[in-house]
């Protein structure tokens, strides 16, 4: 429970911090300092997601750098390599990511390919490799439904070319998921990284994409998924157990998808009817949690039972194992719980599996007045 609160004030922080952010499309001349949540930390998962994309064969086709990771002090949000072999990240990023593996080496992985397309040796070399590791997996790369994937290729850039910059960025995208999968991660950390991003960050409307050097994180997901079938398929021949591989089971990955909210009938209690969707939730426990903000303060109650550690008001729904990708459950917020009537809060809710928050959705709940208790005898 005490990590499940935690979970969710981080998250919460990291929704509101994110704001502040900005992504370069360059490195920055300045960093400016900013304390760190766990340098040691960072670098332990970003250097561990390195040497195992490293430690395969088409890693060892990549061009033969001093491959290292620096990680910059600043809140601005950025990942790029120097093409000599140092992937920079900044804490921005780092805050993003949290500490799960698989989200680092699908950021790590991007860059990487960016590697690939700046060396034509390197490309010949890449493109062999996988091509060999697909039809050893039972796969056939000449098939039109496949053979796509595996035409490694770069694509002009600059200033005046910023269509050309996105189609790099997407092969990029594309060499970092078969770098990930015979590395051991499955191409749902790279749709969990999509995410993380969209929801920090944001998309710009798709009319004005052509302003942009980046792809949408939403066509970048949509790219993602397309490629998922032919990555698996060498995910599965190096990893048949995939809990078993460095990236260990695939992230969940899901969505709020509505929450409406009705007063009980008789009174007495708010219900919030949280729907939602979620796969790779298989043996790991979901939960829709649920606080109270008023005037950008959580809602603090007397009564235990609804007590989150910090004394704060806190809801957890838990729901049984999941057969499907769609759900629903009910978060019920009891008036005895609240010392207040006629009041507009913001529910805060979470979507949450194991330590993944996965998804937060903001409703304004209104409590309806409520007439004092008859003190007459």
């Amino acid at each position: 429970m005490v990590r499940e609160f935690a979970n969710m004030r981080k998250m919460r922080c990291r929704l509101r911090t994110l704001a502040l952010l900005v992504i370069l499309v360059a490195p920055p001349a300045r960093v400016s300092a900013c304390p760190p949540e766990d340098p040691a930390s960072d670098y332990a998962l970003a250097e561990k997601a390195l040497r195992t994309l490293l430690d395969t064969p088409l890693g060892r086709t990549l061009p033969k750098l001093r491959w290292k990771i620096a990680i910059l002090d600043t809140r601005e949000t950025n990942a790029y390599s120097n093409g000599q072999g140092t992937i920079s990240l900044t804490r921005g990023l780092a805050f993003i990511l949290g500490n799960h593996l698989g989200v680092w080496a699908a950021a790590i992985a991007h860059e990487m390919g960016h590697s690939v397309t700046h060396s034509p040796e390197a490309q010949t070399a890449f493109e062999a490799e996988v091509r060999r590791a697909y039809v050893a997996a039972g796969g056939n790369p000449d098939d039109p439904q496949a053979a796509w994937a595996f035409q490694v290729q770069s694509a002009p850039g600059g200033l005046l070319n910023l269509s050309g910059e996105r189609r790099t960025e997407s092969e990029a995208d594309r060499l970092g998921l078969f770098l990930m999968a015979e590395a051991g991660f499955h191409p749902d950390f790279g749709v969990a990284l999509d995410r993380l991003m969209r929801s920090a960050l944001r998309d710009q409307t798709k009319y004005s994409v052509f302003l942009l050097n980046h792809p949408l994180w939403s066509s970048r997901e949509e790219e993602t998924l397309r490629l998922k079938k032919i990555a698996l398929v060498i995910l599965s021949w190096r990893w048949p157990d995939v809990s078993l591989s460095p990236g260990g089971a695939a992230p969940p990955i899901g969505k709020i998808q509505s929450v409406t909210v009705a007063e009980e009938p008789g009174g007495g209690a708010l219900s919030l009817q949280v729907a939602f969707d979620l796969r790779n939730s298989a043996r790991r426990q979901v939960r829709v949690a649920a606080v109270l903000i008023d005037h950008h303060r959580k809602l603090r109650t007397s009564i235990p039972a609804y007590q989150a550690p910090d004394g704060t008001f806190a809801l957890n729904s838990m729901l049984p194992a999941l057969g499907r990708d769609s759900a629903a459950t009910t978060v019920r917020i009891p008036y005895d719980a609240l010392s207040l009537g006629g009041q507009k809060l913001t529910a805060e809710i979470f979507l949450v599996a194991d330590d993944w928050t996965i998804d937060l959705w903001l409703q304004p709940v209104q409590f309806p007045v409520r007439s004092p208790p008859d003190t007459r005898h």
